[in-house]
């Protein structure tokens, strides 16, 4: 092929009405399905999750439009994991999947609370045709588990393209640093401990220690506490010091940290999609980068990762600008927790 041809993205586009889509919802929670069905019914919901590659695509660029020349933001997107899907159906099995808000979403990450909400502002007031459905808070409140987070769901509407107007939505998150080093922190304990604190599960002590980092994390950011937590920086430290010396949560978290086993990092592509692959049992990190135009390649391979079902694998296809984007964005695929355990150790050391 010429290098002056440029090959093209062939978007996938929902194959299956919406009564299928549910319906494909609902079989995975049935226990008295086949396994035919079953699988028939993994692939309407691959298919359905699929079709928001493109509309999540437009959200991306426009959200690297209005936060250009600003420091120090990351902006990625990522299509939900396949097994996250499934749980999340099977943790509500009356979920409607057809009005599943998340399985397209974008992330924005700023230097401060303020950032937040002038780039939120932005999205709001911009020239866009798509459609303004929700918000969720979770910054003035905090979700008891104490992550924070404030979230825009938009319907995806083109006056060009009926293709993509099947009520596709995209969920876009906005946060500060500080808020996703504590979050990362939560996902990666939660991977190698394989619960999901993410979801409110998992052990008592654990929970609490990390709901208690997020009041000491808000205190620094001048915001409200999470529920069932003091507002007194001593009170929350002195807590978090008597859970970590008897459970040891910081060395655990401390001992999760590895070194990536990816070869020759230069062989991975400046930016456009990445298809991660952590083995946590192994402590190693593959990597698979492709080009923008090359995304139904990505999306074929990260749907026959996930078909294997290997349960000490996860993976996500990410789309970012570039290397240094995608490990800041995604550290917990990395093992690059630092920041929070550093943080932490200042107060209770």
């Amino acid at each position: 092929m010429s290098e002056n041809i440029i090959k093209q993205p062939r978007w996938k586009t929902c194959e299956y009405t919406q009564r299928q889509v549910n319906d494909a919802g609902k079989v995975v929670c049935l226990e008295e399905a086949t396994l035919e069905e079953k699988e028939h019914a993994v692939e309407i919901i691959d298919n359905w999750r699929a079709a928001h590659a493109y509309p999540l695509q437009i959200f991306y660029m426009h959200l690297h439009r209005i936060t250009k020349g600003t420091d120090d933001v990351i902006v990625v997107q990522r299509l939900k994991r396949l097994d996250s899907i499934l749980k999340k159906i099977e943790r509500n099995p009356k979920m409607n999947l057809w009005r599943m808000q998340d399985l397209g979403g974008c992330r924005v990450i700023v230097s401060n609370v303020d950032q937040v909400y002038e780039f939120a502002r932005k999205l709001k007031e911009s020239r866009i045709r798509h459609i303004y459905k929700r918000e969720y808070d979770y910054i003035q409140n905090p979700k008891s588990s104490g992550y924070r987070s404030l979230h825009f769901v938009y319907q995806f509407h083109s006056d060009q393209r009926d293709t993509y107007n099947k009520n596709i939505l995209i969920e876009i998150q906005f946060r500060t640093h500080l808020m996703h080093a504590w979050a990362t922190a939560v996902e990666t304990m939660g991977i190698y401990i394989k619960q999901a604190l993410k979801a409110g599960e998992g052990d008592e002590h654990i929970k609490r220690f990390f709901v208690l980092a997020s009041s000491l994390l808000a205190l620094r950011e001048n915001l409200p506490v999470a529920e069932n937590t003091s507002n007194n920086k001593a009170d929350l430290v002195n807590e978090i010091k008597s859970i970590d010396s008897v459970h040891h949560i910081l060395a655990r978290l401390d001992a999760i940290r590895f070194a990536i086993e990816n070869g020759d990092m230069r062989k991975i592509g400046k930016g456009g999609y990445f298809l991660l692959k952590l083995n946590h049992e192994t402590n190693e990190l593959k990597i698979n980068s492709y080009k923008p135009s090359e995304v139904d390649d990505a999306n074929k391979d990260y749907t026959t990762i996930e078909s294997l079902k290997n349960p000490v694998v996860d993976a996500v296809l990410v789309r970012a600008e570039s290397f240094s984007t995608l490990k800041s964005a995604y550290p917990n695929y990395f093992g690059d927790i630092s920041e929070f355990i550093n943080i932490m150790r200042t107060y209770i050391e």
